[in-house]
């Protein structure tokens, strides 16, 4: 009996943990004027006479925007932050980072620093955006810009003419016809690869290998140093 009472009370509490992680999750409810988010420590919280034009919602995250201004919630800080004069094509969330672009600039709202940072240099027209759980970029048709978590900045590499683009959360890479073009975040510099006429990319924590035709070559972001095989 006394075993069977235990089981049932392991069984409860189960149900009750797994009900409060249920309940971590943030939500949200938007209408023409308002934005209310469930906020599971503090119940609702609600943002008036914001007129929303597009949002997203993720695990912690909430961001909404419009024509003149963009906002998250944060349901570990329980506070809304903004970025205004900022009119956003567009948005995408993951656990620790916002991001939002124009047609020629971009910002992303990072968790862990607590506020927003705008891009402050000329750019082309964005191309493709992308997001992992800690890092930010962008390509144009020209240009590679990347998110440095670590730094809290935006850095540029132009002339680069992308064909494609992968993001990690601790290392970025394009690529086009002829080269590839990684930013490391342990070193916070563009690593180069010339000459190899990538094909394709797949990323690892602190490695990514790069395929050709006839090889593929592999970055290490712990030893810094570059490694080829036979494909």
């Amino acid at each position: 009996m006394r075993h069977k009472v235990l089981t049932a009370l392991v069984i409860l509490l189960s149900v009750a943990f797994c009900a409060t992680a249920a309940d971590a999750v943030v939500q949200t409810f938007i209408d023409k004027n308002t934005v209310r988010v469930n906020d599971p420590e503090l119940g609702k919280t609600v943002l008036n006479d914001f007129s929303p034009t597009g949002w997203r919602t993720h695990n912690y995250l909430v961001l909404v925007w419009n024509d003149m201004e963009a906002a998250t919630y944060d349901i570990r800080t329980h506070q809304w932050m903004f970025i205004d004069g900022f009119a956003p094509v567009s948005g995408l969330l993951s656990d620790n980072v916002a991001m939002i672009w124009e047609p020629s600039r971009v910002a992303v709202f990072d968790a862990r620093a607590r506020q927003w940072i705008a891009s402050d240099f000329d750019m082309q027209e964005i191309t493709q955006p992308l997001l992992s759980r800690g890092m930010a970029a962008v390509t144009t048709l020209d240009e590679f810009v990347v998110y440095d978590p670590v730094l809290v900045e935006w850095e540029i590499l132009g002339g680069v003419a992308p064909r494609d683009a992968l993001l990690g959360d601790n290392l970025a890479v394009c690529w086009n016809t002829s080269d590839a073009y990684v930013y490391d975040t342990t070193l916070h510099r563009w690593i180069r690869k010339e000459g190899i006429e990538p094909q394709a990319c797949i990323m690892e924590d602190y490695k990514l290998s790069i395929y050709t035709a006839g090889s593929i070559h592999i970055y290490d972001a712990m030893t810094h140093r570059w490694t080829s095989e036979a494909r």
